[in-house]
């Protein structure tokens, strides 16, 4: 896998280094982030954002599938925050807390992953409401084969400017494209975290179904600076 040598020096590197100068307050660490943050993580956010900042006047909310323990959550919420601090947009979370489960056939050997991405929602509660976001964020705690046809077919008003999908497998990633996709405004995307990724095949697998039925209604897109996201499905304007 390509970075595959250099991620495992530089991950052992890292731990070296942890280990000389030992346990530190966490907020100096968070208050001085350049200093720790790698250069592909740096990348990745420096991604996202360009890509949240080019639909931000895409009319429709912000959705985020997959959340983990918050981090690009937090990110889209704060940026949002900066970028279009007095609109009606708002950021939902969609996730189970519970890791990786409800594999399909089409996950191939994602299934020795069993439970990896699990997400703490109280500490995710604790930092939302350090920031003050309690107001910008709604989330949107379940499986989301169960929680999002559910939400959709209960809030009619709901639309999309920027669906960030982070979920890894099928069934998911199918039903994120699926229901979302005629709630998606024109001009608005999907964001796809491990779309062509050998280790989520079932993610990939997804997409190129959902293709099928409605390339035409899409431009695909490479995402700069970053391996991941690794996909932007833009809806047409025309």
């Amino acid at each position: 896998m390509k970075f595959e040598s250099v991620d495992k020096i530089y991950k052992a590197e890292r731990a070296q280094l942890s280990e000389k100068y030992g346990p530190r307050e966490m907020w100096s660490l968070v208050d001085h982030w350049p200093l720790y943050c790698g250069i592909g993580n740096l990348g990745r956010f420096l991604s996202i954002y360009d890509i949240l900042r080019d639909t931000i006047a895409v009319p429709g909310h912000i959705a985020e599938f997959g959340s983990w323990r918050g981090a690009n959550l937090m990110f889209l919420a704060k940026t949002l925050q900066l970028l279009d601090p007095h609109s009606s947009k708002m950021v939902h979370c969609f996730d189970s807390f519970e890791g990786l489960t409800n594999f399909a056939p089409q996950d191939g050997d994602a299934t020795t992953l069993t439970g990896q991405y699990k997400g703490s929602l109280e500490e995710l509660t604790d930092l939302i409401s350090l920031y003050r976001l309690q107001d910008n964020i709604e989330i949107h705690k379940g499986y989301v084969e169960n929680t999002l046809p559910q939400t959709l077919s209960q809030r009619e008003e709901l639309s999309f400017s920027f669906v960030y999908c982070d979920v890894d497998l099928y069934d998911a990633t199918k039903t994120i494209l699926d229901h979302m996709h005629p709630r998606l405004s024109k001009g608005g995307v999907f964001v796809l975290d491990e779309w062509n990724y050998a280790e989520f095949p079932g993610e990939t697998k997804a997409v190129r179904e959902f293709l099928e039925v409605h390339g035409d209604a899409y431009e695909a897109e490479q995402p700069t600076r970053a391996r991941q996201p690794s996909l932007i499905l833009r809806k047409k304007k025309y």
